[in-house]
């Protein structure tokens, strides 16, 4: 059977599991957990160079996937499978398969039809889902085969869907319809539609039964069918299907029920393979749905998405037109575009300016288009060409914890001897406030070294900084490979949340305490309410 693959360049090998195994013909039988089943079945992701404890915990992205990547369809909102959608963004594949992914989205965004596809095809997928992990615990024996008649006749929709979904597809989506061509081919698909066709009209199934010793069914297999047309054949579905084999069955220590559940039973553990695709494929189908339900939530509020270009073999040139930060937009904040462009991206960039003035936003909506981008999703600006990574190492967050055997220094340099360990020349490497955690003098000379060494290496580098004396004299040095952006002030000193070149003059630490109160009147104030109310 054709692996049912629509995520990567070559199909990733199905492991066989035992695990997986029982969980369907639990399912099957009773109903199982669809987060279980989700879990075994899901297809393993591509591999990888990038090493996500090198920055995952940085960019929130279960954060991101709740509020940026939201599957609705025909209004109604669905829960993806957060996990192999995280998992997919984490893991970007090689270039053949950013590729692949591009191309799904272009042709999906370029035909109305086709996204009707997709949709229809994945909500037959979820029906099948939870058709499986439906259970009947209260019903009798009719019900449980009624149950797996359901589940067989939900199968057969769901491939029909995948069918309609590939066919004419010029991007990866096409081999959807070849995985369905593949399996209706197959004598296992052939006794589902027979079995199907017996439930739907009146005809007569002729069958060989395998017997044990003790007179016990021990196989069932349908063998052919045809016309009936007596007009006391039997009307109803499961009437009918008993009549059939009611003169048959007398003389025999077996029901009806039995032959039936054999039939179901056998037919399903054939169509087993077919199954695990049709799981495979529906998280798979959630990566393109939440892509764009990400270009439709943004561009609801106005902002501009793109998919990437790469800059091609020995050039580095990054280029990013009305950039913008998505966890902004998440939180309900107008976020404002800017430019992102340097000529050489295997450089470093420094960041300066006040705090609040957005350097850490910054970092992080680079970031974060590098790595969607990579994992051939839309990207949060309108045009973007960003210089292929193996690696991403990513430092926004050093908090404190109760665990850590070192002081600030001593995790600072720690968080610096992390950064070359896992960074090769062709990784993107953001840090913000280096050597914050020591006095000046130290560390500037720590900053000078690692910045020595980041010319040696030539990754892409973005770092912020409020050594503003220390920049000032870097950028008087005029070093190669070297790059200062500060933030753009308006009038009055207030931030315009752009950036431009060159190195702040100041950080605006009093502007910074104005605004939240910190000043002395107003602490003061403050004081004087404590004494008169006697709080001590």
């Amino acid at each position: 059977m054709d692996v049912l693959e629509v995520l990567s360049d070559a199909a990733v090998p199905r492991a066989s599991s035992r695990r997986l195994h029982d969980a369907l013909t639990f399912a099957f039988a009773r109903g199982e957990s669809e987060e279980r089943l989700l879990e075994l079945a899901a297809p393993a992701l591509p591999p990888s160079t990038f090493q996500q404890e090198s920055f995952a915990k940085d960019l929130f992205l279960d954060e991101l996937i709740l509020g940026c990547f939201p599957i609705e369809l025909r209004g109604r909102r669905y829960e993806p499978s957060r996990a192999y959608l995280r998992g997919v963004l984490v893991h970007p594949p090689n270039r053949a398969s950013v590729e692949l992914r591009q191309r799904v989205l272009s042709e999906l965004t370029s035909s109305a039809e086709r996204t009707l596809r997709l949709e229809s095809a994945y909500l037959s997928l979820l029906d099948l889902r939870r058709a499986l992990s439906g259970g009947d615990a209260i019903g009798g024996r009719a019900t449980h085969l009624r149950r797996r008649l359901d589940i067989l006749v939900q199968l057969k929709k769901a491939v029909e869907d995948v069918e309609r979904l590939g066919e004419g597809a010029e991007s990866a989506l096409g081999r959807a319809a070849q995985f369905a061509s593949s399996l209706a081919a197959g004598e296992p698909y052939q006794r589902l539609l027979r079995l199907l066709h017996f439930e739907d009209s009146r005809t007569v199934l002729e069958s060989r039964l395998a017997l044990g010793y003790d007179g016990t069914l021990r196989r069932f297999e349908i063998t052919g069918v045809s016309q009936a047309e007596h007009s006391s054949f039997p009307r109803g579905r499961l009437g009918r299907w008993l009549r059939s084999f009611i003169g048959l069955l007398k003389g025999y220590r077996f029901s009806e029920d039995d032959v039936m559940s054999q039939v179901l039973d056998q037919l399903f553990g054939d169509l087993e393979p077919a199954v695990i695709e049709l799981l495979g494929c529906s998280v798979q189908i959630e990566f393109y749905l939440a892509c764009l339900g990400f270009r439709r939530s943004m561009q609801a509020k106005g902002y501009q998405v793109c998919l990437p270009t790469f800059a091609d073999e020995g050039a580095s040139e990054r280029a990013l037109e009305a950039l913008f930060n998505p966890w902004l937009v998440m939180q309900g904040v107008s976020a404002v575009p800017f430019d992102d462009h340097l000529a050489d991206g295997r450089s470093t960039l420094i960041l300066t300016g006040p705090n609040s003035g957005g350097k850490t936003r910054y970092l992080q909506a680079l970031a974060v288009s590098q790595l969607l981008g990579q994992a051939g999703s839309y990207v949060p600006a309108r045009a973007a060409r960003l210089v292929w990574v193996e690696q991403m190492f990513l430092s926004l967050l050093e908090s404190a914890n109760a665990t850590q055997e070192e002081g600030r220094l001593g995790m600072e340099l720690l968080r610096i001897r992390h950064v070359f360990e896992t960074s090769g020349p062709k990784s993107l490497i953001v840090m913000d406030e280096l050597c914050s955690g020591t006095n000046p003098s130290e560390g500037e000379q720590i900053f000078d070294m690692v910045l020595g060494l980041f010319a040696e290496l030539r990754p892409q580098v973005l770092i912020s900084t409020h050594f503003l004396d220390f920049a000032a004299r870097l950028a008087a040095e005029d070093r190669p490979h070297l790059y200062f952006r500060q933030v753009e002030l308006g009038p009055h000193d207030v931030p315009t949340y752009r950036f431009v070149p060159g190195v702040a003059r100041t950080s605006l630490a009093r502007n910074t305490a104005t605004r939240l109160g910190v000043t002395r009147d107003e602490l003061l104030a403050l004081v004087e309410a404590h004494k008169r109310s006697g709080s001590g």
